[in-house]
């Protein structure tokens, strides 16, 4: 038990700061980043929501500093999820495989950290 829990509170901070350095580099521009060659589908929607990305980035370090803090976790994680499903299949579907890794980090930590708080979970699905 007690080596679940560390385990947890460890992909928990990884979370947290994955999403808060995936955010800074956005505004920062410290980390080399590619996006790749998308469709052209893909390249409008980015162009469409470029305005909102601002805010989405303020939002993922806001995120990460609540998963570190421990604060509203189980809240948070089911919050995230749909999210974190969108994300990677967005960069799936840009063909690039390696530049889906940050997204299958985020879905996989996220699913992970998910099945740990499920028995919190369990009285939403009861009828």
């Amino acid at each position: 038990m007690k080596n679940n829990q560390s385990l947890k509170t460890w992909l928990r901070v990884l979370l947290g700061l994955f999403l808060i350095v995936y955010a800074l580099n956005q505004f920062l521009r410290f980390l080399p980043t590619s996006y790749g060659k998308m469709p052209e589908d893909a390249m409008n929607f980015i162009y469409a929501v470029a305005i909102y990305l601002p805010i989405l980035f303020i939002f993922e370090i806001i995120l990460g500093l609540l998963f570190i803090l421990n604060k509203w976790t189980p809240f948070l994680l089911l919050a995230l999820f749909p999210l974190s499903v969108a994300f990677l299949i967005f960069s799936i579907s840009n063909q690039d495989f390696l530049d889906a890794i940050p997204a299958l980090v985020v879905a996989t930590l996220n699913f992970i950290l998910v099945a740990f708080e499920k028995e919190r979970y369990r009285p939403l699905f009861k009828s």
